[in-house]
């Protein structure tokens, strides 16, 4: 299996390079990286080499080349840069070019800010979950290859007022008791290396700043891919403000990432 670097010759293809090594280790794959050249654009060969990532080059529309690339079943996942729509309101929460690929390539994308400052090697992931089984069921494969590669895995469910335990403020035997019940719903794994922050409020507000206060190395969401209005408004902020990479896994169908799952 590969997890394929899409990089740029900017700023940002250190970091997505970098996002993609660490990436690639968690889902036990090969590093590869992909570069569309751009007329009169310099080639990322000399960086690609230096980290180790057979780079091939290709001409012609990046978000069509990426995407095709993407389709190869040998790619398990893919890392590009967020593009120039970083500090840009919700509804352009990133470039076109990772738009467009984000929200058409069916497997896990990882984002990378161009101001990320990634590690090559993930130790903590922030794994925000609503509560449904359908986002549990999408991060459920990667979520165990994180627990086989011993990473702490820090869970964030935020409450509206209406969902809040009655007892959470007086009770602290039954709030350890919901939580533990929670975990169990949704983390199919053993609970070794699991915490859960829980907050009270609008979850795209929470999760850049739990990612910050936990000093995580990875954000992972489950989403559905639609980013139009009133839509996917945890990914839209975390994209837009996050300095943290974001790992968004598609909550259809089931995703594998290797064949050993």
């Amino acid at each position: 299996m590969i997890v394929l670097a899409a990089i740029r010759a900017d700023a940002c293809a250190q970091a997505v390079l970098t996002t993609a090594t660490a990436v690639a280790d968690l889902f036990d794959a090969k590093l590869a990286a992909l570069h569309v050249r751009q007329p009169h654009g310099s080639s990322p060969t000399d960086l690609a080499i230096a980290l180790g990532a057979p780079l091939r080059e290709v001409t012609g529309s990046a978000i069509d080349e990426i995407i095709e690339a993407a389709s190869d079943p040998e790619v398990a996942a893919l890392v590009l840069g967020a593009g120039g729509g970083r500090r840009r309101r919700d509804r352009h929460p990133a470039g076109h070019t990772a738009i467009e690929v984000i929200t058409r390539v069916g497997k896990p994308v990882a984002v990378v800010s161009s101001h990320a400052q990634p590690q090559p090697q993930l130790a903590r992931i922030l794994v925000p979950l609503e509560g449904t089984s359908e986002s549990s069921r999408a991060l459920a494969d990667t979520i165990t290859l994180a627990d086989r590669r011993q990473l702490e895995i820090v869970v964030l469910h935020v409450h509206s007022p209406a969902t809040v335990p009655a007892f959470a403020d007086h009770e602290p035997h039954a709030t350890a008791a919901w939580e533990h019940e929670f975990l169990s719903r949704h983390i199919a794994i053993p609970h070794t290396r699991v915490s859960l922050e829980r907050r009270l409020g609008v979850p795209a507000d929470h999760t850049i700043a739990v990612a910050r206060e936990q000093h995580v190395d990875l954000i992972m969401l489950a989403w559905g891919q639609n980013l139009s209005p009133g839509h996917a408004r945890v990914v839209s902020r975390t994209l837009s403000r996050s300095d943290i990479p974001l790992l968004l896994v598609p909550a259809g169908d089931a995703v594998t990432p290797t064949s050993s799952l």
